[in-house]
């Protein structure tokens, strides 16, 4: 029976050993098997249906007696989402399942037959190859609330994304057609702004309703935020702005369908946070999590979504290493490179601890004077400074999770307390 660590290790390959590669693709993927001792079988094609699956399984069966082999390690190259029915699948027949890192198969595929030929077959020798040396990643398989966590995360990004967009083809149309508001109301996705993109998208229209109007709207739309000093203000750059008049119909048919899908997607993110917080009330490892000032529900949500849960790993490098915050340089003789992060990991998870960071550099916050130190006193640039922080912070939401801990800040002391 294979150890599950030396698995994880790559520690797996002996005589006895099946290896099978299996190359991703859209409904079809190639799969090939070989060992220690023997070549490449012929390529074995799956579909993504239940008796192609089955089939897979008796040819495993098949090339196991062929090669007098009595364990079977299955590697693949997660390829976007295609891989997940096959993936979840193997898992559920309890098959030893190991990834292989797409860098690496660009790589080795030219040192397999010294040529840049691409093909399914071909492609999957390769990942044979890699995984016979034992060179292989684990594979995340999220379940049950965690796996429900990571689709929706996945989805509020999503929204987040089409909402950026959209808000980048409003400052577009500002910029050209009223530039000077930028000088008065500085975030396009405010309540005030987005009323008055409603109610009056360009100058003129400003001038029609008045300047008694405009007091009285921005006020009260702003909650306080904009008096009337601002309301005259912009009402003195509508007057005289330089703002180009051409192409105003197709901006407005552009403003009519934008703002409605800009307040749909308001309600859609807020809908989708309420749920991640429901799940996160059900995941036990959350709470220690966001007892970190500065880790909220957000953050905490694509750590564990991302990882699977960080208590289920056993050391800190491996999740580092999940995070794509494990480090590399490169240095010749003497000369000695700098350090890098690798980013070969998941990215939202490392995006997510990288804003966790910047929260870190505000006074009061836990870490603080680690940053404090690192930029002032060692010189350490602010960017690496960053990145030095996401990774101490990761090693701190690892160690409250792995040992089930509360974390609390003793002001007066200055140091960090461990509470059960």
């Amino acid at each position: 029976m294979l150890n599950k660590k030396l698995i994880e290790r790559g520690k797996f390959v002996n005589r006895g050993v099946l290896v099978v590669g299996i190359d991703i693709g859209k409904g079809k993927h190639a799969a090939v098997g070989t060992s220690l001792e023997y070549s490449f079988t012929k390529p074995f094609y799956i579909r993504d249906h239940r008796r192609s699956f089955e089939l897979f399984e008796e040819k495993i069966e098949e090339w196991k007696k062929r090669l007098n082999c009595e364990e079977v390690v299955i590697g693949f190259e997660s390829t976007g989402h295609y891989w997940k029915p096959l993936g979840y699948y193997l898992k559920e027949k309890k098959c030893h399942l190991v990834e292989v890192s797409t860098s690496h198969t660009k790589k080795a595929k030219e040192l397999m037959d010294n040529s840049p030929l691409k093909c399914d077959p071909k492609d999957a020798r390769v990942i044979g190859d890699l995984v016979r040396q034992g060179k292989i990643l684990t594979p995340v398989f999220p379940e049950g609330r965690i796996l429900n966590l990571r689709e929706i995360m996945h989805t509020r990004e999503n929204l987040v994304k089409e909402m950026t967009s959209i808000l980048n083809r409003l400052h577009k149309i500002v910029d050209v057609t009223f530039p000077e508001r930028r000088e008065v109301i500085k975030e396009i996705k405010g309540k005030a702004s987005i009323f008055l993109l409603k109610e009056t998208p360009f100058p003129e229209d400003i001038i029609k309703k008045g300047l008694e109007w405009l007091e009285e709207k921005i006020w009260k739309k702003s909650r306080g935020r904009y008096n009337h000093t601002v309301a005259e203000l912009l009402y003195r750059l509508a007057r005289d702005t330089i703002g180009v008049k051409e192409g105003r119909e197709g901006s407005l048919w552009e403003l009519k369908i934008l703002l409605p899908r800009l307040e749909r997607l308001n309600r859609e993110i807020k809908e989708i946070e309420l749920k991640v917080k429901e799940i996160l009330g059900e995941i036990h490892e959350a709470k220690y999590l966001m007892t970190i000032p500065g880790i909220g529900e957000i953050t905490a949500a694509a750590v564990i979504a991302e990882s699977g849960g960080l208590g289920r790993y056993e050391k800190m490098e491996s999740v580092l290493k999940v995070a794509g915050l494990n480090l590399y340089e490169i240095s010749s003789g003497k000369h000695e490179g700098e350090k890098h992060i690798t980013k070969r990991g998941r990215s939202l998870m490392r995006q997510k601890l990288y804003f966790a960071a910047l929260q870190q550099t505000r006074k009061g916050m836990p870490l603080y004077s680690f940053y404090r130190k690192l930029t002032e006193e060692n010189g350490v640039k602010k960017t690496k400074a960053l990145i030095a922080v996401a990774r101490k912070l990761l090693r701190l939401m690892f160690s409250l999770a792995k040992n089930r801990r509360k974390f609390v800040w003793d002001y007066e002391h200055k140091e960090f307390k461990k509470v059960a």
